[in-house]
């Protein structure tokens, strides 16, 4: 088992139990949805880089880095055919303008699901997934003229919000949200990253002209969830560094 806090059993029982309970009573109503990222920790205010843009390094021109990429969970429950797909896709950014640099920065995460966490005949839930800014801290060593290193280091665990929405075909105008705890599946895949996100090696233009690209990859593992079903999860994505202009 990974070690890891895998997708709690109880949370898919507790959204069918809650659901049950909302349907049968004459209280039903719409609960309103709050906002998910108010569950995460606010994000930190942390400026894309620690040098002024018109600021002047030793390098003969800046340049950008950008890491770009998405991540796939994939449940599969053990006696159905049915599975939900959650896609993330993370963004970070940042420029520097010396030969050793160090950038802070905010990076993105957005979400996709797709597919049903629970479904009856008379109705179905849903499954949203939230998650907040994070804080993180790239270092870019140029080695050579046509190599530099990269240690992209994430400062705070990942969190993300897991809400189930529920409604129920033969009564159009109920709802029922359910929330359960913070998860960090994003988190734990992306530290899988080949290369290591610590130790990214990447050629440069010396010419200061092209754009160097470099490939990266999380190969796929399983994470079992008995008796439930099992997550799968891989990813892919990109490094560039791109020359800019003072």
């Amino acid at each position: 088992m990974i070690a890891m806090r895998r997708m709690p059993i109880c949370f898919f029982f507790q959204v069918l139990f809650l659901a049950f309970l909302f349907y049968s009573s004459p209280l039903s109503a719409q609960v309103p949805e709050n906002d998910l990222l108010q569950q995460i920790a606010p994000p930190l205010d942390i400026p894309m880089g620690d040098v002024p843009l018109e600021s002047k390094g030793d390098l003969e021109a800046p340049f950008k880095i950008q890491v770009d990429g998405k991540v796939t969970l994939n449940y599969v429950f053990a006696d159905s055919p049915d599975s939900f797909i959650v896609t993330y896709k993370v963004h970070m950014e940042g420029t520097v303008r010396n030969k050793v640099d160090v950038v802070r920065g905010k990076g993105k995460v957005s979400s996709e699901v797709k597919g049903f966490l629970a479904k009856w005949p008379t109705g179905e839930c849903t499954l949203k997934v939230g998650i907040g800014e994070f804080p993180y801290e790239m270092v870019f060593t140029q080695a050579d003229e046509d190599k530099a290193r990269l240690d992209i280091k994430i400062v705070d665990p990942i969190f993300e919000v897991w809400e189930s929405n529920c409604k129920f075909t033969d009564a159009p105008g109920s709802k029922f949200n359910t929330k359960g705890g913070t998860e960090k599946w994003f988190d734990h895949a992306f530290k899988r990253m080949i290369p290591s996100p610590r130790d990214v090696n990447i050629p440069i233009d010396r010419l200061h002209k092209n754009t160097s690209t470099l490939p990266w990859n999380i190969e796929r593992f399983l994470v079992p969830d008995p008796p439930l079903g099992s997550v799968e999860m891989d990813g892919e994505g990109t490094v560039q560094i791109i020359p800019q202009e003072f």
